[in-house]
């Protein structure tokens, strides 16, 4: 779309030959001599218009490529104004200095002024419709391209509205649950009913947070602390949680809950072993630590991270990262500061 179709070689060797035809005819016009077209059209002055419509539409096609090379410290108007006034004045030149090359060295006398003004004028109009062409296909470009950056905006904002949606269900986790109480429900119903407390506890945190920025600390500890019965009650998993912090500070909501919940399903399941989580706190950040036993086929990278991150991204320079201190793998989440005043 942005090269322009005067610089396809097709044109460039066509387009002269029917441009200088029709220059030839409209000489024969203005000078009255329509009647020459009967005893040679194939004559030396049609050879000589084509050639210098080869000539003119050469040379604005690569003025067109100079100019958007150039870069001038200007508006785009000045800078189009530049152009055109220069390629019409310096094509005005070639063609004066051709003419007078023709009738010199061809015919043996000095072209008229009169048959300067008309060659002049008529392919300084076709120079301008080069000019024409070249702005037009700019402005459309330019109107397509901000349609396209659109379209895509759109796309993307779509595609994030449906990722975010997504991690707000969470259908993994709730058909999971959904599966495990119905096994659980046959052997244990006093269990199924605690489990469902537990999954009801969650779900209800999960849709009810997308009206809320930040919550504090200690409210998504209080809904951590519903959600591990319900991943230990998945096959093979064992799960405990160690706090080592006051929870005074905030946090996206939801944050620790997908974090803890990753790290899960990044850790071999076992029954053998309880994977232990110790939450702790620094005078920066807050920082998930444990002993990592991460399942072949995908480790736990700051990639995992990437929708949290780009949350806190809104609030703190800090980044989301994992760090790597054997035998622990921590995950440090900035601590954020919220005026709970500016929001009434």
């Amino acid at each position: 779309m942005k090269k322009l179709f005067v610089h396809h070689p097709i044109f460039r060797l066509l387009s002269p030959l029917f441009s200088g035809t029709l220059v030839y005819l409209l000489i024969l016009l203005v000078n009255n001599n329509i009647g020459q077209l009967q005893e040679a059209f194939l004559g030396e002055e049609l050879y000589v218009c084509i050639g210098l419509a080869y000539l003119i539409q050469e040379y604005s096609r690569l003025s067109l490529v100079l100019f958007e090379r150039l870069k001038l410290d200007i508006t785009y108007f000045w800078k189009l104004t530049v152009q055109i006034a220069s390629t019409l004045a310096i094509g005005i030149f070639l063609v004066t200095g051709a003419m007078y090359a023709y009738f010199k060295m061809v015919l043996a006398y000095t072209p008229n002024t009169k048959e300067l003004v008309i060659f002049n004028s008529i392919f300084s109009v076709i120079t301008f419709i080069y000019m024409v062409l070249y702005v037009s296909h700019e402005f459309l470009y330019k109107v397509n391209t901000e349609r396209v950056v659109e379209e895509i905006a759109e796309k993307q904002q779509v595609e994030e509205d449906f990722l975010e949606f997504k991690r707000g269900v969470n259908p993994e986790l709730l058909f999971e649950s959904l599966e495990c109480l119905l096994v659980v429900m046959k052997r244990n119903p006093e269990k199924a009913e605690e489990l469902s407390d537990h999954f009801s506890s969650v779900y209800r945190y999960i849709l009810a947070k997308k009206n809320r920025e930040l919550v504090r600390l200690s409210e998504e500890i209080n809904v951590l602390h519903e959600l591990l019965p319900l991943l230990s009650s998945l096959p093979y998993r064992k799960i405990g949680l160690d706090i080592f912090t006051e929870g005074e500070t905030w946090v996206v909501p939801g944050s620790l809950l997908a974090i803890v919940e990753r790290i899960m399903r990044s850790t071999i399941p076992t029954s053998m072993r309880q994977l232990t989580l110790n939450l702790m706190e620094t005078e920066e950040s807050l920082r998930l630590q444990y002993h990592p036993e991460e399942v072949l086929r995908a480790r736990f990278t700051d990639a995992a991270l990437g929708d949290i991150a780009r949350n806190y991204r809104f609030y703190s320079d800090c980044s989301v990262r994992i760090i790597e201190e054997p035998p622990y793998k921590i995950i440090e989440i900035p601590k954020l500061s919220f005026d709970e005043s500016s929001s009434d």
